[in-house]
């Protein structure tokens, strides 16, 4: 992995724990505020204080399963690299972050809209067999 796709790996965690709330606060910001508070974050000597740095002050709350990639790029050894990338480059990094987690709402849109069109199928399917039928239902529950 380049450096520019390990400093995306370190953040996307960080970003996705960024709690939803505080999220829509900044809605029009959010971006800015987390390129400034990762270029600021980043003046420091060791990537686990930056994280910490990071974490705290957007109130992040990590994601269990996140925790492994974090720490295999945190005692990766490669600190100063990524921490000078982070503070000079954190515009192109966090592009980088929202091409990607835009793909992921992309993608998560996508797997909705066929869940939905799968709900539609099925239930067409048991309304035409006679296996499911609303109106027979409201029948027997004003029956009861």
């Amino acid at each position: 992995m380049d450096k520019y796709e390990t400093a995306q790996a370190l953040l996307i965690p960080i970003w996705r724990g960024i709690p939803t709330d505080y999220k829509s606060r900044y809605r029009r910001k959010i971006w800015q505020q987390f390129e400034d508070n990762i270029r600021s974050a980043a003046y420091t000597a060791s990537l686990s204080h930056f994280v910490s740095n990071l974490c705290s002050r957007l109130q992040v709350s990590l994601r269990t399963v996140d925790v492994a990639t974090l720490n295999s790029i945190v005692h990766g050894g490669r600190d100063r690299e990524l921490l000078r990338l982070l503070r000079e480059e954190a515009t192109i990094v966090v592009l980088m972050v929202r091409v990607e987690n835009e793909k992921r709402k992309a993608e998560w849109a996508r797997t909705l809209a066929e869940r939905a069109q799968e709900d539609e199928a099925v239930s067409a399917w048991l309304a035409e067999d006679g296996l499911f039928d609303e109106t027979a239902d409201a029948a027997v529950e004003s029956e009861e």
